[in-house]
Parts: C-alpha cells; sequence; structure tokens
C-alpha cells in the first residue's frame, strides 16, 4: 500500500514510521515541514537510505500523489509551545484535515482517512473513566481556554461522521508515552524522566491521578486493524489493557532508578484541557475491529523509560 503520513516529525507519528518501515511492506510518503529533522529521525532509527519511504515537505504537492491510507499526525503542540495561543487548535486542525477529505472526495473515495482525536472529547469532568453513553457537559455561555482543544476534536468528529460515505476513523488518545517523547513538554512523565536524568527532586501535586498510557506497538496494532475494517466511519477509544495511578508510577521510578520525589499541594493546573483525576476509557468499542490491547500502561512506561534513561544515562 501507499500509506502517507502528515506531520511526520510529531510524537505519535515516529513511532508509526519505525514500525512500518520495520514490516517493509508498504511505501510510506512522509508529510512535513523540515524534511532535515526527518532525516535526523530516520538515521538516528537506522531507517535512513532505503526506498520505502518519499519525503514531502509542501503540502501543496499533497493531492498529486496517490495513497490508500491517510494518517494524519498533526499536532497542536503542547501548552509551553503555542504560549497561550488556543487559535491554533482551530486552524491547524482544520487545514490539515480539509486537505484530507478533500484528496478523500476529489481523487480516492475509497481511501481510508484515520485522524488522531482525543479523550478531550469528553470533556473536563474526569472524576470517572470515559464510557459508551458519557455525556460531555459543556457551559455553552462561560467557555474557558480548558475547553477549546475539545471542542475542535468534537467539531472535527461531527464533521467526519457527516461525511458518512467516506471511510474515516477517529482515534482517541487518552495518554501515549514512547521513547520519542519530548522531556520537555512539561507533561508528568515527562517531568519525571528530566528529575531522574538531572538528578533533581521531582516536585508534583499531592493528588493521585490515572491515566492510560498506550503502548507504540499496540498502537501500531490498532492503525492495522483499521486498515482491514473494511467500510467504516466511526469514532473509537484506543486504550490500554490497564490505566495506572500516579502513585503507581512514583513508587515503581523511586525503587528502580532512585527518584526523589516531593508530593506538595497545587492549585494550579498545567493542562491546557483541564484538570482530570481519572483520564482513561472503559468504552469498549475497538474490539468490534478486533483490538485487543497486549501492554498495560505501567507497561508502557517501564519498557519505553528505560530506553529514554539507559541511553541518556549512559551518553
Amino acid at each position: 500500500m501507499n500509506i502517507v503520513i502528515m506531520g511526520a516529525t510529531s510524537h505519535i507519528a515516529k513511532s508509526l514510521i519505525d514500525r512500518f518501515l520495520h514490516s517493509g511492506d508498504d511505501h510510506i510518503y512522509l508529510f512535513a515541514r523540515s524534511a532535515d529533522k526527518i532525516q535526523q529521525f530516520l538515521a538516528a532509527i537506522g531507517r535512513s537510505g532505503n526506498n520505502n519511504y518519499t519525503i514531502c515537505t509542501n503540502y501543496q504537492d499533497f493531492s498529486s500523489l496517490s495513497y490508500d491510507v491517510i494518517i494524519n499526525c498533526v499536532g497542536v503542540g503542547t501548552l509551553k509551545k503555542h504560549r497561550g495561543d488556543y487559535t491554533v487548535y482551530f486552524i491547524v486542525t482544520e487545514e490539515y484535515d480539509n486537505l484530507a477529505i478533500g484528496y478523500l472526495y476529489k481523487k480516492s473515495p475509497n481511501a481510508l482517512y484515520i485522524s488522531f482525536s482525543s479523550g478531550a472529547v469528553y470533556g473536563r469532568g474526569f472524576s470517572s473513566s470515559a464510557q459508551d453513553f458519557s455525556v460531555n457537559r459543556l457551559q455553552v455561555n462561560h467557555i474557558v481556554p480548558e475547553d477549546y482543544y475539545g471542542i475542535v476534536r468534537i467539531n472535527a468528529e461531527a464533521k467526519h461522521r457527516a461525511h458518512g460515505n467516506l471511510r474515516i476513523i477517529d482515534l482517541r488518545i487518552f495518554s501515549y508515552f514512547s521513547r520519542y517523547i519530548n522531556l520537555t513538554d512539561g507533561y508528568f512523565i515527562t517531568e519525571v524522566m528530566e528529575a531522574i536524568l538531572g538528578n533533581k527532586v521531582l516536585v508534583t501535586d499531592s493528588t493521585n491521578i490515572v491515566r492510560d498510557y498506550l503502548h507504540p506497538e499496540d498502537l501500531f496494532g490498532m492503525i492495522i486493524k483499521c486498515i482491514h475494517a473494511g467500510k467504516i466511519n466511526q469514532a473509537i477509544d484506543v486504550s490500554s489493557s490497564r490505566p495506572v495511578s500516579k502513585q503507581e508510577i512514583l513508587d515503581y521510578f523511586t525503587s528502580a532508578y532512585g527518584l526523589k520525589y516531593e508530593s506538595r499541594r497545587c492549585s494550579e493546573n498545567a493542562s491546557a484541557t483541564g484538570a482530570k483525576s481519572s483520564y482513561y476509557s472503559t468504552c469498549n468499542r475497538a474490539s468490534q475491529i478486533g483490538y485487543m490491547p497486549h501492554f498495560s500502561s505501567m507497561d508502557t512506561v517501564r519498557h519505553e523509560a528505560r530506553y529514554i534513561l539507559s541511553n541518556k544515562l549512559t551518553t
């Protein structure tokens, strides 16, 4: 197959690129603004210099090529990166989403479009897990910045369902962790990595949150299930086999890597989509297309952190 990955330098895209090139069965078109960054990544993972990929930096060429699968990994960046410019959520998402949908209509209506969505569609109230009949209670007269990204993703998903004649799957990711994550992104798990690498004391909120870290192998497995799912237009929550609490993570890294931490009460919310105590899903639509996660969230944390810490600490 011909598979295009939009936003090829993003965190999620890197793990997919590694696995698609490892299988060697398909040709991958890698779209990103910087060819140098892609080349550096491919060299770092030992995948450069083969005929299984094409690097593209001009999205004006997007519709001139031929694809069987479109994977939209274009991200809007973390709160640290966009520095409070929430307009990028709307502008960037709409631009690349329209590019993909336009391709399906104008050139290849039978191609599959996989769009990465988010658990943020369920809103800010995560005192318990998301479920099949969960409701996003949006206060329409009091919309705040923490609502913006969820609104963007709901809008994109609704638009995709309206195009019911097309093959479009929205994969809702709640939390994702891999060896390719940017350690300066400001997530709890990256702060843990930075504290260990810098031999510093981690200062963290005393609230014991629960997260679902999807393993890169499970994500790739889900992509393959989507490719073979036939005619489908649906949003699907993608989960690990079991979520993990913050305290479990702290206990593990304290024991395995000597992490030092302090828990303090903190009123500041570092998340662009609002505070979430239990950010995971028990909606199991993914099983309808044969997806079965092999790794728990703790498996993901252990496996990928081992690579990050062993490589950084020895160099």
